[in-house]
């Protein structure tokens, strides 16, 4: 429910994002979700390109699951929604909510897990203790 997010993401649907019956290719939500994700840390204070460069904080998207409820449209302001963050030792998970803005009607729901990620070695790794804060607070 919207009123269980803790954060919100404004979107635009632009008209290279949406089919010929101008409805949002489901494709395009995985984009929405990640920005979410993104601008839900530059919230915190930190780009991802600061965690992952600067703070060796590197996380790979392993899976989600999403349930289409709705429809978007071409032209639609969407605010996308994170609800909850479970973080584990090695992983997270984030869940999306998205809405079209100022209603209540869920249009996706979206469970994505991310897992920590050494560049070099090429390989899980725990989640660092920084973002393991920034997801926590």
């Amino acid at each position: 429910m919207r009123r269980d997010c803790i954060f919100f993401c404004p979107v635009r649907v632009r008209f290279g994002e949406v089919d010929r019956q101008g409805i949002v290719y489901n494709g395009n939500y995985v984009a929405y979700t990640d920005l979410a994700f993104e601008e839900f840390l530059r919230s915190k204070g930190y780009s991802y390109r600061e965690l992952a460069e600067k703070h060796g904080s590197e996380v790979c998207h392993k899976k989600s699951t999403y349930e289409f409820i709705s429809s978007a449209y071409e032209g639609d302001m969407l605010e996308v929604g994170i609800s909850k963050i479970k973080v584990g030792n090695k992983s997270f998970t984030l869940q999306f909510e998205i809405y079209r803005e100022g209603e209540d009607d869920l249009i996706l729901w979206c469970e994505s897990v991310y897992v920590g990620y050494d560049v070099e070695k090429r390989a899980s790794r725990p989640i660092t203790p920084l973002m393991r804060a920034l997801l926590s607070s």
